[in-house]
């Protein structure tokens, strides 16, 4: 009757193996965290805009095309966005002492729905509170940008926006900001992050 041995061949580490390994480990979790870090800081990364002439400052995204030529104060387009560009624009109007939000809602809504195709406001809310803790009218609608390149043939693309009017020493201030429908929710952070910088 035969014996048989068996030897264990399980390797043993030596104690600067085993450190080697934790330092791996250790090196592996610090490189994600940085690397969370820098796609953080690249995605939330600013730039300053000040407007003294208006009383007007804010942060808005660093990689967006800022645009100050129109009747507008300013406004910032993400040009990096494919299809319909996501759009944060400021205005200002001046008013009367007998001027309010609801005559500006529906000046607003009359002129568009002669602009924009398929225009329709959806909701309007008088008690929208500014991060500030002012009040202000905000309005929701959505309408249909269609490209005016006649050598593109594309589908129209449904834009959701959402106007902010705020009425302070005599001017209204039009805060403005449009996105596709499909990316509407992700690109709202943004302008919401816009919005608690913003200083009028």
């Amino acid at each position: 009757m035969g014996v048989a041995i068996f030897e264990s061949n399980s390797p043993q580490f030596t104690f600067r193996q085993r450190w080697n390994h934790y330092l791996v480990l250790f090196t592996s979790v610090m490189c994600f965290f940085i690397a969370a870090y820098l796609r953080d800081n690249s995605l939330y990364a600013v730039t300053p805009y000040v407007n003294t002439t208006a009383g007007i400052s804010a942060f808005y995204p660093l990689n967006w095309l800022i645009d100050t030529n129109g009747d507008y104060i300013f406004r910032v387009q993400n040009a990096s966005r494919v299809g319909f560009k996501t759009t944060i624009q400021v205005a200002v109007q001046a008013v009367s002492s007998d001027t309010s939000t609801r005559n500006l809602v529906d000046a607003l809504t009359l002129n568009r729905s002669q602009l924009l195709a398929g225009y329709h406001a959806l909701s309007a809310n008088d008690a929208y509170r500014l991060p500030d803790g002012s009040q202000a009218t905000s309005v929701n609608y959505h309408y249909a940008a269609v490209s005016t390149d006649p050598f593109l043939d594309t589908t129209p693309v449904v834009v959701r926006g959402i106007d902010i009017i705020s009425i302070k020493r005599g001017q209204a201030v039009i805060i403005t900001f449009l996105a596709d429908s499909n990316t509407y929710e992700d690109d709202y952070k943004i302008f919401q992050r816009f919005l608690n910088s913003l200083e009028f």
